[in-house]
């Protein structure tokens, strides 16, 4: 049995049989440097796993593999079969067998699913686009993951979890020699990640070398062959197995697992008063011609101080309920909805506020970050009246003083005000849209996928400040996730969407069995 080498300190990766080679890469912004001296060998027939909080260097290492960041930009040296490699351009390392998918995806809306997946490739002869070979090139990918969707649709109709699969489903569908792979499993369920491992082995063992960059230190023993962690840009461990958790940690984090992040669920709550979320029939439409529901006949409610958790697979339906309780879906609702005693779907976002509701959308590039503004901007966009001084001014010193009082208590880093969010690792900028939610009359809460690609410290200061708005503030706060612990671990109450159904509502001590099964139609197959 191979066993697991921490090798902390080691500054030489294992060589045999490199098809691509980094050494000493780093990269700098200015006076800050944000990766320094890293060696990485991606053999052929393995994976690679590459481990490292929000802002570790892993995001850099891979733009600079890629060709994002060009040759002449970064320091180091790139091989390829043992020959010096200079990529002036993503496609440029594309033609040399390096496929990329990104952690941040980008699909244009009005393009159908098929062009999205094949955008850089779409198939034709003489300039002129065959679509028939394009939607069958999407139908075999889109197998892979069982995704039932027309490739002819616009991709606007996708949630933001099934364009994560559409673009997976075409980077396995392309013909590889390294296939990196940033976040891949993000928002994925068990099912849909077993689908992609399976599909991802059937690869490496074809040949083809894999780096698999993750959060999730649970999935490493199904798929990892070999592990790279990176903290603050440097390699800190390497490891030719999967060690324990704790091991991984500390070489991530620098000090040792905190009892905090195994923390025990947290206590439940006993419901008081009346719910101030009821949801009766409510049922969710895409507005086209076939009106297809995406959500059908939801009835659930969320009582104050309570955590509520809404667990099911991508596609079930749980994003498209979410914006439609916000005020947020462009389509028909129908059903009934009582938020804080006022009946009613909210007609827009602002009703949805006034009422006292928030929402923490899943897809924070698109539908969060204030792009080009700080810190203290995103953060108090929603709540400026709050700071309002007869609702003419803005009370400056108070702002500053709240927007202050939430980066010592979320812990954002850096803890500048001032600097734009844009500078911010993926976890910083969840926890300043986090405090963005938390405004005054707060009384119902959506967190929709909340820690979706954030790092283990991260997700540890949501869940502290997530529980404290349930017991301190009596929100009714409730999780959309697809993370089974994260789940069990938060909420006091758990319903399941399949299908666009409910298919029951669990109380806490249920087994990750039951969701699961309840979640893929099995619990009464």
């Amino acid at each position: 049995m191979n066993k697991s080498v921490p090798g902390l300190g080691s500054d030489q990766p294992a060589k045999a049989g490199a098809l691509l080679e980094g050494r000493g890469l780093g990269k700098s912004y200015g006076s800050v440097s944000v990766l320094r001296g890293v060696d990485i060998a991606i053999r052929a027939g393995e994976v690679l796993a590459v481990l490292g909080e929000n802002g570790a260097g892993k995001s850099t290492l891979m733009r600079i593999l890629s060709g994002i960041i060009p040759q002449g930009e970064y320091e180091g040296s790139i091989e390829i079969d043992g020959a010096p490699a200079h990529f002036a351009s993503l496609s440029a390392s594309e033609e040399a067998g390096i496929v990329l998918v990104p952690q941040e995806l980008h699909v244009i809306p009005h393009l159908s699913i098929a062009e999205n997946m094949f955008a850089s490739r779409l198939p034709g002869r003489f300039g002129l686009y065959d679509e028939t070979a394009a939607v069958r090139m999407a139908r075999e990918a889109l197998e892979v993951f069982g995704l039932n969707v027309d490739p002819r649709a616009r991709s606007a109709i996708l949630t933001p979890s099934e364009r994560r699969l559409i673009v997976l489903a075409a980077a396995l569908h392309r013909s590889a020699r390294v296939l990196i792979l940033d976040e891949p499993t993000a928002a994925m369920t068990d099912v849909e990640t077993d689908l992609l491992f399976e599909q991802l082995r059937l690869i490496r063992d074809a040949g083809v070398g894999i780096v698999h960059i993750t959060h999730r230190l649970d999935e490493l023993g199904q798929i990892a062959d070999r592990i790279l962690v990176l903290r603050n840009g440097a390699v800190t461990g390497r490891f030719n197995s999967v060690p324990a958790k704790a091991e991984l940690v500390q070489a991530m984090l620098g000090e040792t697992f905190e009892a905090n992040a195994q923390r025990e669920p947290s206590s439940p709550r006993s419901r008081r008063g009346a719910p101030v979320l009821q949801v009766k029939n409510l049922s969710v439409y895409v507005d086209a011609p076939q009106r297809r529901a995406r959500s059908t006949n939801v009835s659930l409610e969320v009582y104050p101080g309570e955590v509520v958790g809404l667990y099911g697979l991508v596609g079930a339906g749980r994003t498209e309920l979410a914006r439609a309780l916000f005020g947020a879906w462009p389509g028909p609702v129908t059903g009934e909805c009582v938020i804080a005693g006022h009946r009613g779907v909210p007609r827009n976002t602002h009703e949805a506020r006034r009422r006292g509701m928030s929402l923490l959308a899943e897809d924070r590039k698109s539908q969060g970050v204030m792009r080009g503004q700080s810190i203290s901007n995103n953060m108090t966009a929603s709540m400026l009246e709050d700071f309002s001084m007869f609702k003419l001014l803005i009370d400056i010193p108070r702002e500053r003083r709240h927007v202050a009082d939430m980066i010592a208590k979320l812990g954002v880093r850096p803890a500048d005000p001032g600097v734009s969010l844009n500078a911010l690792s993926g976890g910083n900028q969840q926890k300043v849209l986090l405090a963005r939610c938390l405004f005054k009359g707060l009384k119902v809460l959506i967190l929709d996928e909340p820690t979706l690609g954030v790092d283990i410290g991260a997700r540890v200061d949501i869940y502290k400040e997530v529980q404290s708005i349930a017991r301190e503030r009596d929100v009714g706060v409730l999780i959309i996730s697809s993370d089974l612990e994260e789940i069990l671990a938060e909420a006091d109450r758990v319903f399941v969407m399949y299908k666009s159904r409910i298919q029951g509502e669990f109380a806490r001590g249920v087994t990750s069995h039951e969701l699961l099964s309840a979640a893929t139609g099995a619990l009464h197959a």
